[in-house]
């Protein structure tokens, strides 16, 4: 498959953590927190070789979503969503890359409100997820995997549009922990086991309709 910029630019990105945290790994601290509770604080700490070790993630994550194509018995619809798939991976590495980052400054002293920064993230990858989901063709390894979406390209396109929304919604909600607190945290939990629930159930019927009307 003919590799567009945006594969090259998320290329290039993933390099940045592991430079950054090489650079600085004589300077950090024995012990960094590497998990953070859902209010934010800091619940796990590990050594700086984990901290370390945690910064190649994103190169790995990349190479690998970029390997599922080339073994999918529908590699063709890779072709047909090249943009999308470049932009969910583009976001979710980017995600990755600046909670690394940020979990290193704020091991080396710096005042990081994960608060705000984790909603804020975690809000916008939803968002992005749901909007470009539904650009996504049928396929064995990327998007919603129903056994009714894998079994019909028709339940496929419907469960994504309609999974887009509720992907979207749910991205809305952990941003009110900017306004109401951790509790919007809580809320992002509950709107998330929802949405997959609703998502489940619409795939289902809309499998178990199709079926009906042949």
């Amino acid at each position: 498959m003919k590799k567009n910029k945006l594969f090259y630019l998320t290329l290039i990105i993933t390099f940045i953590p592991l430079i950054v945290n090489l650079t600085v790994y004589p300077h950090m601290p024995d012990k960094v927190p590497v998990h953070w509770g859902i209010t934010g604080d800091p619940n796990r700490y590990g050594s700086k070789m984990e901290q370390l070790t945690m910064s190649a993630l994103p190169l790995v994550l990349f190479l690998f979503l970029n390997f599922l194509p080339s073994i999918d018995p529908k590699k063709e619809s890779y072709k047909k969503h090249d943009s999308a798939f470049s932009i969910i991976n583009f976001v979710i590495i980017l995600f990755l890359i600046i909670l690394n980052i940020t979990g290193l400054f704020s091991a080396l002293g710096y005042n990081i409100q994960f608060q705000k920064v984790v909603p804020i993230l975690i809000g916008i990858l939803f968002i992005v997820l749901g909007n470009f989901m539904t650009q996504l063709r049928h396929n064995y390894f990327f998007g919603i995997r129903t056994p009714w979406t894998l079994a019909s390209e028709y339940v496929w396109k419907k469960t994504h549009r309609f999974g887009g929304y509720v992907f979207v919604v749910i991205g809305l909600v952990p941003l009110s922990s900017l306004y109401i607190g951790p509790i919007g945290m809580y809320l992002f939990l509950g709107a998330m086991a929802i949405g997959i629930a609703l998502i489940l159930i619409y795939s289902y019927l809309i499998f178990k309709r199709e079926k009906h009307n042949q």
